[in-house]
């Protein structure tokens, strides 16, 4: 079962290296551009050199609850079609290898399809 749905918030529908923007964009329903800039202004106030650094994300999102999607051995990691069965409906942040996306009511909605890669951690956002 694919819960894939293309999505891409970019104003000019650009398909850029932006997936934290992308991903926040559409978590929070806030416009894509004035994302960015908050992203860039909390990552000058923490004194980071990226808002794409695991640091930064960490420390942004750290108010909402925090998913930690552990390793079963013998087993492989959790996709996104397993983590939307498991944690159901609701808008969550999913961190995977070198990639952020936003999961929302049993959708992944990226660029592309991303629904491979495995989960390592996520916040529920609503």
């Amino acid at each position: 079962m694919s819960v894939y749905k293309f999505t891409n918030p970019h104003p000019r529908g650009l398909k850029t290296n932006d997936c934290v923007v992308r991903a926040m964009s559409l978590a929070f329903n806030e416009d894509y551009l004035e994302t960015r800039r908050k992203l860039n202004e909390y990552k000058r106030f923490l004194n980071l050199d990226s808002y794409k650094s695991n640091s930064f994300i960490y420390q942004y999102l750290e108010i909402y609850e925090r998913l930690i999607i552990p390793p079963i051995k013998g087993r492989p990691r959790m996709r996104a079609a397993d983590f939307v069965e498991t944690y159901g409906d609701g808008t969550y942040i999913v961190k995977m290898a070198k990639h952020l996306a936003c999961i929302k009511d049993g959708k992944l909605l990226d660029t592309w399809d991303s629904g491979d890669k495995a989960i390592y951690t996520a916040w529920r956002i609503e």
